[in-house]
């Protein structure tokens, strides 16, 4: 469904002459945005036709989805942006790293 090497090749492309990132920062941008397409791929075929699994396959795609996709997203809008992932829901959503304090 996806061509992923002409996606990446162009977001590398508009990510250096647009955004003016660097090449190994508009390469980051480029994996970051196209790593999780076959979850993309898979969900898309879940929202066209969300009978066509059962509840326990959409509940995989969705984990699955949830769990890969995001960090992506959040580094690809730091490196490309400058903008960072905020909690603008206040779900708790974004956890701050702790430091072992050995």
């Amino acid at each position: 469904m996806f061509d992923s090497l002409r996606i990446r090749q162009t977001l590398e492309q508009i990510s250096t002459t647009e955004m003016e990132l660097s090449p190994t920062e508009a390469s980051d941008v480029a994996f970051h945005m196209t790593d999780w397409l076959d979850d993309l791929e898979a969900l898309v075929k879940f929202y066209q036709n969300p009978e066509a699994l059962s509840p326990k396959e959409a509940s995989q795609l969705l984990l699955g989805f949830l769990i890969h996709v995001p960090n992506h997203l959040g580094a690809a809008a730091k490196i490309y942006a400058g903008n960072p992932v905020r909690d603008v829901f206040k779900v708790g959503a974004v956890e701050q790293e702790s430091s072992d304090s050995a």
